[in-house]
């Protein structure tokens, strides 16, 4: 059964951009070196090397959902464990990277988004885009996927048309995800979140998107 969400106070991790982009991009990869080292260094290597390739071809097959809001594409990479999946926030870099530089080499502008880039809400603007709802925590909850999912963007004017393959929202309002958060912000009406990177408890129990985890 769902209830009204409560309006919940937010608590930045940081506000200064430098420090977001930082941490945004060393966490993930210190758990991918601690999970595969093997692994850490494919991604490292792969990185430097964008296959001759149609632009839409890439897409369809190497992003697991995508669409577009004004001159913003953004792509959907799902994770494949209840977890939080480094492989895929490597697999998400990457993927980042090669589609920047197909729309350059199209002769079209394109600037790049890192999933925890500060410059954008990538959360809204996937929204906007057509590919799910936000839960009450502010994150993306694509309709196949669920919040298990780690999101890049490029601005650019390339006017490749793309469109989300799945129509459905994904939060339900079940409210799951803040009964079970340990800092209680259905009583306090607070959620710092700093104290969200050590935790995806939130994550963990979305039922939406559970059964297609590989």
């Amino acid at each position: 059964m769902s209830i009204q969400r409560p309006d919940i106070r937010f608590i930045p991790m940081s506000t200064d951009p430098a420090k977001i982009k930082f941490f945004g991009a060393l966490m993930p990869a210190l758990l991918l070196l601690k999970a595969s080292p093997l692994r850490f260094i494919h991604f490292q290597l792969v990185k430097g090397y964008t296959p001759r390739v149609d632009l839409s071809e890439y897409i369809q097959k190497e992003a697991d959902d995508a669409g577009r809001i004004g001159d913003v594409l953004v792509f959907v990479h799902r994770w494949n464990s209840i977890s939080f999946d480094p492989f895929t926030f490597a697999r998400a870099k990457t993927f980042l990277k090669r589609a920047t530089t197909l729309i350059r080499r199209r002769g079209y502008a394109a600037e790049p988004f890192d999933p925890l880039s500060p410059d954008l809400n990538l959360p809204k603007l996937a929204e906007k885009a057509g590919l799910g709802n936000l839960s009450p925590y502010g994150l993306l909850v694509h309709p196949e996927f669920g919040p298990r999912v780690i999101l890049t963007g490029i601005r650019t004017n390339d006017p490749i048309d793309i469109s989300p393959r799945y129509s459905e929202p994904g939060c339900t309002d079940c409210m799951n995800c803040l009964r079970i958060c340990p800092q209680k912000p259905l009583q306090s009406a607070t959620i710092n979140l700093r104290l969200c990177q050590s935790c995806a408890k939130c994550l963990e129990v979305c039922p939406t998107g559970r059964s297609s985890i590989k």
